[in-house]
């Protein structure tokens, strides 16, 4: 085959234009977060009004399983990738076929385990999930669904890195636009006219994530697909490299996951219901806005990870302000949003006027400056992170998203009391970026003491 028509048909991370690699992948990771966060926002209007507030803790409960797949899914995926990307950039496509191989391997060893324990020990289990008597047996009847289908909630996530790294991020949006199609159809026929309760919310949403997997697994049958399994993959120390490179971002999902459950609590202690409320509303915002930055991030993955097994530092820096640059344009267009749509998301939340509304529009401004922020932090993390520098990719993972999140709400609250509450994710960021700065900076002296 002509090496051009070659081209046209695989990804050349290494040699292909940085802005034309952009392109092709940034759609892909952008569309398939932010459908799924937009998805999952309006899953929640929905069985809200089906289920109402009783039921839906139901629901709530069983969230850390789901957190607890997502986040095993990208550690493992977001890893392999990685070094996936890297090997290309060396020009070794069997080791890149090798580290797919195992996080394969580990990909269903995960979903086994999760699936055994889940409906081995299924009591347990749901009283750990914090379930009480009042909502035990409901509970359980979600929870039992659910874990018949660990295996294909954690494939899916797998699946979103490979498929879009694989010449095919098209796919990968098809898939995910479709499973947030079918899930919310399926939310409104099971949870209402069927009246399935808590165990059609679950065959719902499980039942769209399966299709959109298979939508997915569909690429292995396409022209564009070049994974293949290997068998002698398990050799070495693939696994561990795998694990201690996804890291950084698997600890920025769980950290979000902390902070928010202790700004849930602390707010309720000093605000009050209303402030929750307002919370609740920069919580949607929040996700809103990482699916952005995230898309941004996973897009220059590969990008980094390929230019660095090529050795091509310039390059590197070269897809670093790329990715700058269009977390800035995002920036500007979470603004936009924010500042025209901000009623009506607040609206959907049962917050339609007085001080209430007005609270709410006060927080979401002082939110809104610290998107710039954020947007450097994502950016600078995902360029550790696709270097193999997991220590740094960690470090600021775990300060912007939790640490220092948690760090300034408290204090904040504790010299100016309710007031501080929304400047403390400016003040987190800002910390962050200041250390994130920093060690880039160390990186890039380093490098020219090495060169």
């Amino acid at each position: 085959m002509p090496k051009n028509k070659k081209r046209n048909k695989e990804f050349d991370y290494v040699h292909d234009g940085i802005g034309s690699l952009y392109r092709r992948l940034l759609p892909s990771a952008i569309g398939s977060l932010l459908t799924a966060t937009v998805a999952s926002f309006i899953d929640v209007v929905i069985l809200s009004h089906y289920l109402g507030p009783d039921m839906l803790a139901v629901v709530n409960l069983c969230m850390p399983v789901y957190m607890l797949v997502n986040t095993l899914g990208m550690l493992i995926a977001s890893g392999a990738s990685t070094l996936y990307a890297q090997h290309l950039g060396e020009g070794d496509k069997e080791e890149a076929l090798r580290c797919f191989s195992v996080s394969v391997v580990h990909m269903v060893l995960c979903g086994a385990v999760l699936t055994l324990v889940g409906l081995l020990f299924p009591g347990p289990v749901v009283r750990l999930l914090g379930a009480n008597d009042a909502v035990f047996a409901p509970t359980m009847e979600y929870a039992h669904v659910l874990f018949f289908f660990m295996i294909p909630l954690i494939v899916y996530v797998h699946l979103l890195f490979f498929v879009r790294v694989d010449n095919d991020p098209s796919r990968v949006l098809i898939a995910t636009a479709t499973c947030a199609v079918v899930n919310l159809g399926l939310d409104i026929l099971f949870v209402g006219p069927l009246g399935l309760g808590p165990k059609g919310a679950a065959m719902a949403t499980c039942l769209a994530y399966t299709l959109g997997m298979a939508v997915n697994m569909t690429h292995f049958f396409s022209k564009r697909n070049t994974l293949k399994f290997m068998k002698d993959c398990m050799k070495g120390r693939r696994g561990l490299r795998i694990w201690r490179a996804g890291m950084p971002l698997a600890a920025s999902q769980l950290g979000m996951t902390i902070s928010t459950n202790i700004y849930n609590n602390t707010i309720m202690r000093v605000g009050g219901p209303d402030y929750v409320s307002v919370y609740a509303v920069i919580t949607q915002l929040s996700m809103t806005s990482m699916a952005i930055y995230d898309g941004v991030g996973q897009a220059a993955q590969p990008i980094l990870a390929a230019a660095t097994g090529a050795k091509l530092p310039d390059r590197i820096k070269q897809v670093f302000r790329h990715g700058v640059i269009l977390e800035l344009i995002g920036t500007i267009a979470l603004l936009i949003l924010y500042t025209t749509l901000t009623v009506p998301i607040a609206g959907l939340l049962s917050i339609h006027e007085g001080e209430l509304l007005s609270l709410c529009l006060t927080g979401v401004r002082i939110y809104a400056l610290s998107l710039p922020l954020m947007g450097l932090n994502s950016i600078i993390m995902y360029y550790f992170q696709a270097q193999e520098k997991a220590g740094r990719a960690l470090a600021i993972s775990l300060l912007s998203g939790s640490v220092l999140l948690i760090a300034a709400l408290l204090t904040l609250i504790a010299c100016f009391g309710e007031k501080g509450i929304w400047f403390s994710w400016v003040a987190a960021q800002a910390l962050a970026l200041a250390i994130s700065f920093t060690l880039y900076k160390q990186a890039q002296h380093g490098r020219r003491l090495t060169q």
